[in-house]
């Protein structure tokens, strides 16, 4: 693996500066906020051009399980910032597998519950939720090392998906995440 990194901080640029080159005059802070402003940028643009279907509809009783979920993982991310910030590790760890284990819908479904959560959840909606959970796998797998960058990268990374989720499909409830009329007219 050191010879990937070492090979791709060597690579060669378009202007013919290597990418360790680039980091060694950047500091560290720099180049997270340049990666953050990649990904909004890329993230923005993928949302533009392909919006998901998010009119989907379902039962009361399937609304109350999910929003408990939602409330549950609230929490737990919570948890793990605090976690993080004061590098309690085994916290951070516990928190993240129980985030990655916490499919209480599939817990606590009827078969015919299933069945509506099939047929209703968008697939971007699942994959969603699939990057979620194999986030928060990351993050227990990032404090277990006691890696303070790469579970603070996976907590961001969690809490991203959270974001991109809501304002997807739950801007109704979230109006933050509604874009405003002067940013939609370019003022």
């Amino acid at each position: 693996m050191d010879t990937v990194v070492s090979s791709n901080r060597d690579m060669k640029l378009d202007q013919g500066f290597s990418l360790g080159d680039i980091m060694t005059i950047l500091n560290p802070a720099a180049c997270i906020i340049l990666v953050t402003i990649s990904l909004g940028c890329v993230s923005a643009s993928a949302q533009e051009t392909h919006l998901p279907q998010n009119n989907f509809r379902l039962s009361p009783q399937l609304i109350e399980l999910l929003r408990a979920e939602m409330r549950m993982l609230l929490t737990g991310i919570q948890s793990i910032a605090s976690g993080i910030a004061t590098a309690d590790w085994n916290s951070v760890a516990d928190k993240s597998a129980q985030i990655s284990a916490s499919y209480i819908l599939e817990q606590k479904l009827t078969p015919a519950q299933r069945e509506e959560l099939d047929t209703s959840l968008p697939e971007h909606f699942k994959r969603l939720d699939s990057e979620f959970h194999l986030e928060a796998k990351k993050l227990e797998a990032a404090a277990t090392s006691h890696d303070q960058q790469l579970a603070t990268f996976h907590c961001y990374r969690l809490i991203e998906t959270c974001t991109s989720c809501h304002a997807l499909y739950a801007a109704s409830r979230f109006p933050g995440f509604k874009p405003s009329t002067e940013a939609a007219h370019g003022h």
